[in-house]
């Protein structure tokens, strides 16, 4: 439990959930292995991503989590960490193809954009979570845009995914409203679940399924904030994708 406590005040697990996401969605519509730089440069991203995000947070909101009170504990450590990331990911740009260099750098900006309005939408119901869920979504597709292959079902599923987890823990947290959102979710989810089915098989279906499962089972069984590394730990769920895949 200790492990999984660091990987979630750290935002690993939702790095390592990212990359394995991305990594099967890659298999799904390319149908190759992704190659080993554009996984690394995902993880990196997503990691500068949720830490300045947490450090926005912060700014714009009083800490109450545990996440937010281990950024308010360490400012300076996490923002010299935010530093070295960025660098490691000016290196990694070496070995990027031009075109995912150029989607990367729109994608930026919209990040920055995000970054930018942040402390306005507290007074607005949604926006943070929805453009989250957008740019997390965009992350995971940009390799295989880039590629020349894309899904706009497997988008709009990914983006809903993590609308719903986001939606299920803010309120978690004390925001009733999201409640209602994160519970129409689940029936946006499973209706478009069977077209999943069957245009990319049961396995990529299953494995969305699951993330979904899970999270519906702590809303049933134990709604609890503690149980957030969980639904983050359920993005994991495409590791058993490429399990069965080698057999």
């Amino acid at each position: 439990m200790r492990f999984f406590r660091i990987l979630h005040i750290s935002s690993l697990d939702v790095v390592f959930g990212a990359v394995a996401m991305q990594a099967m969605l890659w298999n799904v519509l390319v149908g190759s292995i992704q190659p080993w730089s554009e996984q690394v440069v995902l993880g990196v991203s997503v990691w500068i991503f949720y830490l300045a995000d947490r450090q926005l947070d912060n700014i714009v909101h009083r800490p109450t989590n545990e996440i937010h009170l281990f950024h308010a504990c360490y400012p300076l450590f996490i923002r010299g960490l935010i530093g070295a990331l960025l660098g490691y990911l000016v290196y990694l740009l070496a070995f990027l193809s031009a075109d995912l260099i150029r989607l990367g750098i729109c994608l930026t900006i919209g990040m920055v954009l995000y970054g930018s309005v942040l402390k306005y939408w507290h007074h607005i119901w949604l926006p943070k979570e929805l453009f989250t869920s957008l740019l997390y979504a965009a992350g995971l597709f940009l390799p295989s845009y880039a590629a020349g292959k894309f899904s706009g079902l497997l988008f709009i599923h990914v983006v809903l995914l993590a609308l719903m987890n986001l939606s299920f823990f803010t309120w978690l947290e004390g925001h009733l409203k999201f409640r209602t959102l994160f519970i129409g979710l689940q029936w946006s989810l499973l209706a478009i679940l069977p077209s999943i089915f069957s245009f990319f098989g049961w396995e990529l279906a299953l494995c969305l399924a699951i993330i979904q499962g899970i999270h519906v089972g702590i809303y049933y069984f134990s709604p609890n904030l503690q149980y957030r590394w969980v639904g983050e730990l359920a993005f994991l769920s495409p590791v058993l994708y490429f399990v069965y895949e080698l057999f």
